[in-house]
């Protein structure tokens, strides 16, 4: 599910940067999307989904294991700070995201091995 203005209600001091944060979570949104499209694809042959939550912003990447019927998930999250979104993983990344195109491929690169390392321990475990 795609972000839409509706889902953006930030309260508070963060009104000044309302429709940059949306802008910045509308760009963050479809690079993490494209991010674990291609994860899901290479790694796990297309058998995972990704899903978006609203409030905070969350990205899940969730499969079955090929012998077992658990579940796995790949989960990234994101806080407005200031004028930027900064993204979280369970591995580690902890990275601001501005959408600047100095620091894309940065950026790219950072959260591609926060999704693979994710992928990686929890495909360990099947």
């Amino acid at each position: 599910m795609p972000v839409t203005e509706a889902d953006f209600q930030l309260q508070g001091r963060v009104d000044n940067y309302r429709e940059q944060l949306f802008e910045l979570l509308v760009a963050l949104d479809a690079q993490v999307q494209a991010q674990l499209a291609t994860i899901n694809r290479e790694k796990l042959g297309g058998r995972g989904r990704v899903s978006y939550e609203t409030r905070p912003p969350r990205w899940t990447l969730a499969w079955k294991g090929n012998k077992s019927h658990r579940v796995f998930e790949v989960n990234l999250m994101a806080f407005a700070q200031g004028g930027a979104w900064v993204i979280h993983g369970r591995m580690g990344l902890d990275r601001p995201f501005r959408n600047l195109k100095s620091v894309r491929e940065r950026d790219e690169a950072a959260l591609r091995q926060e999704i693979v390392d994710q992928v990686a321990i929890d495909e360990t475990v099947l």
